[in-house]
């Protein structure tokens, strides 16, 4: 189930891209609902950039790391997975925040991907979670 999220966040994620590189794709998006639900506001804000990157490749790196590990054999993949959805979840926390309280409006297609974050947050931290804890408690530094 992992790995099909993380196929479907790439490819939102991806879309995201996309109408981030073609303005004139995206202010006519079929996710500019009105002046409140428009991912063309949002992506013209400083938010859609961290650190000098897209925020959408971030994404899309982050889903084809998350799927990568859940279709690996490493030993530490599910601990991984688990700690790049924390931070995922933690990040679009952040970004949500912003659109909400800084930018003023939302990017439909944004909430997706947070959601589809979430989702694979919430299984990780189920199926991973206690692993993934007792992994740092056992970490010793000398």
């Amino acid at each position: 189930l992992i790995v099909v999220l993380c196929v479907l966040g790439l490819i939102v994620s991806g879309y995201l891209t996309y109408l981030h590189f073609r303005p004139e794709k995206l202010d006519t998006s079929f996710c500019n609902i009105n002046s409140y639900l428009s991912c063309s506001t949002v992506n013209k804000s400083s938010y859609a950039w961290f650190l000098g990157v897209p925020v959408s490749y971030i994404g899309m790196f982050g889903f084809l790391l998350m799927g990568g590990l859940a279709l690996s054999r490493f030993d530490y993949n599910r601990i991984g997975i688990f700690f790049l959805s924390l931070f995922g979840f933690g990040f679009m926390v952040y970004l949500t925040a912003a659109e909400v309280f800084v930018i003023g409006a939302v990017c439909v297609l944004c909430v997706v991907v947070a959601l589809i974050v979430l989702d694979i947050f919430f299984l990780s931290l189920k199926h991973f979670g206690k692993e993934s804890v007792q992994f740092v408690k056992e970490i010793r530094v000398e």
